[in-house]
C-alpha cells in the first residue's frame, strides 16, 4: 500500500471508526438537547421539545498541521476507493515543513440510546455512549523533517544536537454513562437563571500517555544515536479491557435567558398556565466540561519512568519494541523504572475545557446566530493527559421541529478557519465542521463528520391538542412562540 493510500485510509478510518471536534452545527439547536448538554448541561432547560430521544449517533474529527493530501476532496476520493478506481500515489502526499511546531488531534464518539426530558423548572437527561481522544502537541520542526524523510536516511540532520522539552502525547478510549440534572432557580420579569450539572460514570477501555520533560540527543549516523539526557514518564495499556472502576467525570454550567415576555409564572412544556410557549431574545451560557480522570486497571497497563544520561543507542533503527509494553524500550538503562514524576500512573486526565456561549434570536424564533468559545485546560505538569482543542465559532442557523440547518464558521486553535454545515430533516441529522474538505479540492489536513438519529417529542401529552388547534388557526401568519411580539 503506498503512502497516499495510507493517509486516505487514516482519514476515512477516523471518520467511521467510532464527537467530532464539537459538532458545532448540531450543538445549539433548541430541538436537540441531547446534543447541547455536551457544551452546557443547563442548556436542556426550556427546550422546544418535551422529550428528546437519541436513538444512535456517531462521529469523528481529525486535524494535524503536517501531513496532507494535495488538492483533493474526500467525497471524490471515497467514491473512487469504493469503486476501485482511485489514482492516488505517493506524490499526492504533502508535508508542510514551514511551521515551528506541529500537532495532531483526534476525537471520536458513539452516542448510544439517550434521552432528555424538559418540563417546567426541571430538566433531566440520561446519556450512554463511548468516546476517544488522541492528542500530541509541541512537536519540533526537526522531528517533522525526520517524519517525512526518515531518521536514518535524512543525513542533512545527522550530527546535530537536538532537544525536546515538555512534549505530551496521550490517547484514551472509554465508555460513559452520563446523568444530567438542570434547574431554573430564578425567574424575574423577563429574565431566567438556570444551572445544571452532569455526572458521568466512566469505563476505561484502552489508553497510552507520555510526558517528555527533557530529551537531549544527537543522531550520529544511520546506526548510532547519542542520548545525552532523557527525563520522561510513559504508560500504555497492553490490552483493551472494559474496566468498571474507571473514575467519574463532571460538567457544570449556567445559563441566563432574556425572554420575549414576563416569565414569572412561566412553566415550559407543561399544561399549566395554558400551555404557553415563551421564547428568549438572547441567552448567555458558561460551563466547564469534562472535569476528572480515566483510571486504568493495574493489571492491564505498564509504566516507565526514565531519568538517565550519556547513553549510546546502537542500531536504533533495528530496535524491537515489545508490543506488550512499548514503554520499556530503554528499560536496561533505568535502575528504578517504577519511579517517575507522575505519581498516579494509572490515571489520565480528561480533556477539560471551559466554554462561553451566546445565542441570539434573529427572526420569529426560527433564525438564530450563536457564538461559542472553547478553551482547553492543559493537564498538570506531573500528570498524564491531553488538552482539548481550542476553538471560536459563529453559527447562524434555522430551526424548526421538522428541519434544522446550520452553517458554522470556526477557528480551530483560534487561527485555522473551518466552514461546516449541518442538516436535520425529521429524525436524521448529518453534518461536518470541515465542509470544504468534502466538496472542493484543497489540501486535506484532516476531516470531520457526524450523524444522529433522533425521535423528538415536541409537546407534553396534555398540550398536544391545544398546539395543534393553535397551529391550524395561525397557519400562514408566521406565529411567534410567545404571547407577545415585543422583542426588547
Amino acid at each position: 500500500m503506498n503512502r497516499a493510500f495510507g493517509v486516505l485510509l487514516v482519514l476515512i478510518c477516523f471518520q467511521f471508526g467510532l464527537k467530532a471536534q464539537n459538532s458545532f452545527g448540531a450543538l445549539h439547536s433548541n430541538f436537540t438537547p441531547t446534543n447541547s448538554l455536551y457544551i452546557n448541561p443547563s442548556s436542556i432547560l426550556d427546550a422546544k421539545v418535551w422529550l428528546d430521544v437519541n436513538v444512535v449517533g456517531a462521529g469523528a474529527y481529525l486535524n494535524n498541521n503536517l501531513v496532507h493530501l494535495k488538492k483533493k476532496n474526500l467525497f471524490s476520493e471515497l467514491r473512487d476507493g469504493v469503486n476501485e478506481t482511485s489514482t492516488l500515489t505517493d506524490d499526492d502526499v504533502g508535508y508542510n515543513q514551514n511551521r515551528n511546531s506541529y500537532h495532531a488531534y483526534n476525537k471520536n464518539f458513539i452516542a448510544a440510546p439517550s434521552v432528555v426530558w424538559s418540563q417546567g423548572n426541571h430538566g433531566l437527561g440520561l446519556s450512554l455512549g463511548a468516546r476517544s481522544y488522541t492528542g500530541v502537541r509541541k512537536v519540533p520542526k526537526f522531528a517533522a523533517q525526520f517524519i517525512e524523510n526518515g531518521v536514518p536516511e535524512y543525513t542533512a540532520q545527522h550530527d546535530i544536537d537536538y532537544s525536546i522539552n515538555n512534549l505530551k502525547v496521550a490517547s484514551i478510549h472509554f465508555g460513559e454513562v452520563k446523568l444530567t440534572y438542570a434547574y431554573t432557580f430564578l425567574k424575574r420579569r423577563r429574565n431566567m437563571f438556570m444551572g445544571g450539572i452532569s455526572v458521568s460514570k466512566l469505563f476505561s477501555i484502552a489508553g497510552a500517555a507520555a510526558n517528555i520533560y527533557e530529551f537531549d540527543f544527537n543522531v550520529d549516523n544511520d546506526s548510532i544515536t547519542d542520548v545525552a539526557l532523557l527525563n520522561a514518564d510513559a504508560m500504555y495499556t497492553n490490552k483493551a479491557t472494559f474496566n468498571t472502576k474507571s473514575g467519574v467525570g463532571f460538567d457544570i454550567g449556567f445559563t441566563f435567558q432574556h425572554m420575549l415576555s414576563n416569565v414569572q409564572y412561566y412553566l415550559p412544556n407543561t399544561a399549566k398556565y395554558g400551555c404557553n410557549d415563551i421564547d428568549y431574545k438572547y441567552k448567555i451560557g458558561v460551563s466547564i466540561i469534562d472535569i476528572g480522570s480515566i483510571k486504568f486497571d493495574n493489571s492491564t497497563y505498564g509504566f516507565a519512568g526514565y531519568s538517565f544520561s550519556d547513553y549510546s543507542w546502537l542500531n536504533y533503527s533495528d530496535t524491537e519494541v515489545d508490543e506488550e509494553n512499548p514503554t520499556g524500550v530503554f528499560s536496561e538503562q533505568e535502575t528504578n523504572i517504577d519511579d517517575g514524576r507522575v505519581k498516579r500512573t494509572d490515571k489520565v486526565r480528561l480533556p477539560t475545557f471551559v466554554s462561553g456561549q451566546f445565542d441570539y434570536n434573529l427572526w420569529q424564533s426560527k433564525v438564530y446566530v450563536n457564538a461559542t468559545v472553547v478553551q482547553g485546560i492543559p493537564p498538570g505538569r506531573k500528570k498524564f493527559g491531553l488538552r482539548h482543542a481550542n476553538s471560536l465559532s459563529i453559527t447562524p442557523r434555522y430551526e424548526s421541529y421538522w428541519f434544522d440547518f446550520a452553517l458554522p464558521f470556526s477557528l480551530y486553535e483560534y487561527q485555522h478557519p473551518q466552514l461546516g454545515a449541518s442538516l436535520r430533516v425529521g429524525p436524521l441529522t448529518l453534518g461536518t465542521d470541515k465542509l470544504i474538505n468534502w466538496i472542493a479540492k484543497s489540501d486535506i489536513y484532516g476531516a470531520d463528520i457526524y450523524v444522529y438519529l433522533k425521535v423528538p417529542i415536541q409537546y407534553h401529552p396534555k398540550c398536544r391538542d391545544r398546539h395543534r388547534e393553535n397551529n391550524r388557526r395561525n397557519r400562514g401568519r408566521g406565529r411567534p412562540r410567545a404571547p407577545t411580539n415585543c422583542t426588547i
